[in-house]
């Protein structure tokens, strides 16, 4: 039974990717993205600004639907006016997956994201959480495009450790389809 879902879903993918081939839009892309990070709730007493830095790899099942997964690293410094002057950070750290819906437009499309996130936060052990997102892709060329982007992400720290990791991400990136 699981490998007729394997199947059928290897099959959906190749029929929806080649009418995006075929209307220009090349299927498959990776994105490298940096941007500033501000903790919200419970999470935010005691943290600064953090910054963050990310990856991922794109397919574009139809052309306004893609899945994504990647990598994602932020960082936080610890607020001197709460802990006096610490030399140490709270990192967040992890896996991201999920899907991208956009508005293919001329020169410029937005789209939404969300998804599930497999984070580290601090020293507590990997845990499943979510993020959402919305963001413009502009294209800067047939290949390239510059893609600005605000984006929520909250995954638990572990139980007993402390309040959810919860911040909001403003970032940019550089798409590249291949």
């Amino acid at each position: 039974m699981k490998r007729s879902t394997l199947v059928a879903a290897a099959l959906a993918a190749v029929v929806f990717a080649a009418p995006a081939r075929s209307q220009g839009m090349l299927p498959f892309s990776v994105e490298a993205r940096t941007g500033l990070a501000f903790p919200t709730g419970e999470f935010g007493d005691g943290l600064a600004l953090g910054y963050g830095l990310g990856a991922s790899a794109i397919f574009n099942v139809t052309p306004t639907l893609g899945v994504y997964g990647g990598y994602s690293y932020t960082q936080f410094d610890f607020d001197d006016d709460v802990f006096g002057d610490v030399d140490d950070t709270f990192d967040v750290q992890g896996f991201d997956a999920g899907a991208r819906l956009g508005l293919p437009m001329a020169g410029l499309s937005p789209y939404l994201r969300g998804g599930v996130v497999y984070y580290k936060a601090g020293d507590a052990g990997n845990e499943l959480g979510f993020q959402v997102g919305a963001g413009l892709d502009y294209r800067l060329g047939p290949v390239v495009s510059f893609t600005p982007e605000v984006s929520y992400v909250t995954v638990p720290v572990g139980e007993g450790r402390g309040p959810d990791a919860s911040f909001v991400r403003a970032d940019v990136g550089l798409r590249f389809r291949l």
